[in-house]
């Protein structure tokens, strides 16, 4: 009941967040598993690359050249295993599936970009990457449960759920620095 109330307040106070996202549905379609999934080989690549400390340019163009492979290959793997589409159909639903893997490079790499424009260390620019990539998978984790309609409790429980695999990355970075 709380729900209908706030959501009706919002939809009175002329914010509403729904029709917002009917106006650029590439959002709501870009907020997808792979975007979790992209958000996780991001900060996996940003961890693993700068152990080898080749400088913030290096481990941007090292990050943003790995992710693009993944991400072509994806949608490559999408295509070829659409058989019930024609080729037109399937190369478009694979580019709009795997659009979110795409997504998820912006906010850890403009982490980077930022630090290195600030003369950050590298130590300091990738703890900052790898925590906008937690916030990123936990805001990702709430607007899937948001999207099933489930209650606070439930949305909480899926925001810690995929934050937790951001953390399970730092925990190991930390583990081998």
């Amino acid at each position: 009941m709380a729900n209908v109330e706030v959501a009706v307040a919002v939809k009175a106070s002329g914010f509403d967040l729904d029709a917002r996202l009917r106006r650029y549905p590439w959002v709501s379609r870009a907020l997808n598993a792979e975007a979790v999934y992209g958000t996780v080989l991001t900060a996996g690549l940003i961890s693993a690359f700068s152990l080898y400390n080749p400088g913030l340019p290096a481990l941007i163009a090292r990050t943003v050249g790995t992710v693009l492979v993944f991400w072509g290959a994806h949608v490559y793997a999408e295509i070829v295993g659409n058989r019930e589409m024609s080729w037109r159909e399937a190369v478009r639903e694979a580019l709009q599936r795997s659009g979110g893997l795409l997504w998820a490079l912006i906010v850890p790499v403009a982490c980077l970009i930022v630090a290195a424009f600030l003369g950050w260390s590298m130590n300091a620019a990738v703890d900052l990457s790898l925590w906008a990539a937690v916030v990123t998978l936990a805001v990702l984790g709430w607007w899937a449960a948001r999207q099933r309609q489930a209650g606070v409790l439930a949305k909480l429980a899926t925001a810690a759920g995929t934050a937790g695999m951001g953390l399970a990355l730092i925990a190991l970075k930390t583990l081998v620095h």
